[in-house]
């Protein structure tokens, strides 16, 4: 149970909204400068124009409504391990607010637990193949140059369907490569952890759906994810790096450029379940912070950046609820 729930962490994580990494990809209008006060270690980006000031740090927004606001720290992932980046903007942020924010974290019930069991066999390839029995030759080779990446051996994917062992591949050679799937919510946890600051996860997310959504998938359709999963990999192989130093030093426009790659969100996004999917997890995202906004005082929010840069998004429907989209000073 404990490699579906992570089978289906990864997936999650790689399809943070049906369209999110092309979003990232756009380029938002230029914005002027906003005239904030350089008085403290971390940049900001206002609404969702990349403009960059010269400060170091992850972006921030503030959402506020009356004598509320809440502070937004947009993540990506996966970020290195050992990735350090300024936090005194957060550590400030966190003291004396009300709670933290952050996403849910999968979890199965018993009864999903039951059914999965019961449905085990069809998360493998039929008949007892392996992958090298179902994928083309071109396919399998780029899957065994990820197998080597993972520094497992081919047995843990080889009965899997080419969709589920993409899955559970991109999680392994992540920890092979020591980026995390986990950070920064962690680290922001501990960090809230140590001040005292409530932590409440903004919604509920089941691991069963997602995972019933691949055990759906046509034999075509699941080929097609996984030959993005495997580009996925790649990406991550060549990029995260990058990508991760853009996004602790608030450089949106960079970070948007390294991010502009199609990933695994293109074979899935037509999919009417994994548009209720994304669609509940803003929902919920845009409730608890709408919630937050109820009462006087500071709360901070961590939410994926995929579910900020797009249209119709968390900022622009929390200012269709008469929020102000600020930067924090």
């Amino acid at each position: 149970m404990r490699r579906l729930v992570a089978i289906a962490t990864s997936l999650l994580v790689l399809t943070g909204g049906p369209t999110g990494q092309q979003a990232l990809g756009q380029t938002a209008p230029a914005a002027p400068s906003t005239g904030a006060p350089v008085a403290d270690d971390s940049s900001v980006v206002t609404e969702l124009a990349p403009v960059q000031v010269n400060l170091p740090g992850p972006a921030l927004w503030r959402v506020s409504r009356g004598d509320s606001q809440v502070i937004i720290l947009a993540f990506i992932r996966p970020l290195p391990h050992g990735l350090d980046w300024p936090k005194g903007r957060m550590l400030r942020a966190l003291d004396g607010a009300h709670a933290l924010l952050v996403p849910p974290e999968p979890t199965l019930g018993v009864l999903d637990t039951v059914g999965l069991l019961l449905n085990l066999g069809r998360l493998q390839n039929p008949q007892g193949k392996t992958l090298g029995q179902v994928l083309s030759p071109s396919d399998f080779q780029t899957y065994q140059k990820a197998v080597a990446r993972s520094q497992l051996p081919s047995k843990h994917y080889d009965r899997y369907k080419p969709v589920v062992a993409g899955a559970a591949l991109i999680g392994d050679i992540r920890r092979a490569a020591g980026l995390s799937s986990e950070k920064p919510v962690s680290t922001l946890q501990r960090m809230a952890r140590e001040l005292h600051v409530r932590i409440q996860p903004m919604g509920r997310l089941k691991a069963a759906p997602l995972l019933k959504i691949v055990l759906s998938l046509d034999d075509a359709h699941g080929l097609s994810c996984f030959r993005e999963e495997m580009d996925e990999i790649a990406w991550e192989t060549t990029e995260a790096r990058a990508a991760a130093e853009a996004w602790g030093r608030g450089d949106m426009a960079r970070l948007r450029l390294l991010k502009s790659h199609i990933g695994v969100t293109q074979c899935l996004e037509d999919l009417p379940s994994i548009q209720a999917l994304t669609e509940r997890g803003t929902a919920d995202a845009v409730t608890a912070i709408d919630e937050a906004l109820s009462r006087p005082g500071k709360t901070v929010a961590l939410v994926d950046l995929t579910y900020l840069d797009r249209t119709n998004g968390l900022l622009d429907r929390l200012k269709a609820r008469g929020a102000t989209i600020s930067v924090p000073e």
